[in-house]
């Protein structure tokens, strides 16, 4: 037979554990406020790292436009202000491909993707070959592996055979 235990003591050794458990909480929640602010300063720093490459890349950009204009003297032609253009739009395109995002152009001639192209026109194909083919880009596509960022606008040529 067991001996009988007195209600205080039972009652002292149930404050204690009780006692025991909430320190156990507190240091438990202690550790998952200092892991979650861990992993805010973390990703504040991934996110900066990112934004730090995108705006060298934006400055860099900012860069090349004055140099561009720099080299102006006088009225440009239309190939001369094409070129320029093109050249700017190249570097926007470098400048999002160090972030990882490709710039995607399709042919034209080649198969409408819906997930890669967006239609914005139609125009008239020349028969049925050419039905449901790119007419021509409108817009380049960004895509970072096989996640499309921006479809590519397109007009789709559309094939529509002549009534009897």
């Amino acid at each position: 037979m067991s001996e009988p235990v007195e209600p205080c003591t039972l009652a002292s050794e149930f404050t204690a554990a009780l006692a025991r458990q909430q320190r156990l909480a507190e240091r438990r929640e202690e550790i998952v406020t200092r892991l979650h602010d861990e992993v805010e300063r973390l990703r504040r720093g991934e996110t900066e790292a990112a934004l730090d490459l995108v705006r060298h890349s934006l400055i860099r950009l900012h860069d090349q436009i004055l140099r561009q204009a720099e080299h102006v003297t006088g009225p440009l032609d239309v190939d001369e202000l094409r070129a320029l253009l093109t050249a700017l739009a190249d570097e926007a395109a470098d400048t999002v491909a160090r972030t990882g995002v490709q710039r995607y152009v399709p042919q034209t001639g080649e198969a409408f993707d819906m997930a890669l192209q967006r239609p914005v026109g139609s125009a008239a194909a020349g028969g049925p070959e050419a039905n449901r083919t790119v007419a021509r880009v409108v817009a380049a596509g960004f895509v970072q592996g096989e996640r499309v960022v921006r479809k590519a606008d397109v007009v789709v040529f559309r094939w529509e055979p002549e009534a009897p």
